[in-house]
């Protein structure tokens, strides 16, 4: 019984490590203009198809306004009033159990208005919301790559034009 439950936790650190080990960073990187006309935070974790819809967003914006890029574990850190705003980009772990720098943003922005939440799961129908927030879901297909863009960007432009 004793070996038993040793393989079983050994198990559920393997599985965690995994998990985490399959979700890069977002590069930090800033992109400045002259008289921006809006601040946009980008933060996350990425991959090949996240990396694809941060790029055309970047692109996007950021000739009119300040881009910055930076890592999910500085999420704390971030005041959202510093920011028109702020997209968050992250993949479910275990039905989003997994997911605590997101859950402790979420939690210490409940009233922020200017976040755009992006969601990828394995489950194209999986849907997410946290209090107000609707999340942008979709599985990392690239079939749906335009459909994500253009909600994100919709989302995003509707805070802007709020400033």
């Amino acid at each position: 019984m004793h070996q038993t439950r040793k393989w079983a936790i050994a198990g559920i650190i393997f599985i965690l490590l995994l998990s985490l080990s399959c979700a890069k960073k977002i590069p930090e990187q800033q992109f400045v203009t002259e008289n921006p006309k809006y601040d946009l935070l980008i933060t996350g974790v990425t991959s090949e198809f996240k990396a694809d819809i941060i790029s055309r967003i970047v692109d996007r914006y950021k000739d009119q306004g300040n881009v910055n890029l930076v890592n999910m574990d500085k999420l704390d850190q971030l005041q959202c009033d510093d920011y028109d705003a702020i997209l968050v980009i992250d993949s479910v772990q275990a039905w989003s159990l997994w997911n605590f720098s997101l859950k402790s943003f979420l939690k210490k922005t409940e009233n922020c208005k200017n976040i755009v939440l992006l969601y990828t799961a394995g489950d194209p129908d999986w849907k997410y919301q946290y209090h107000e927030l609707d999340a942008i879901t979709s599985a990392s297909q690239v079939e749906d790559q335009d459909r994500v863009f253009n909600e994100l960007t919709y989302a995003i432009d509707v805070l802007i034009a709020k400033k």
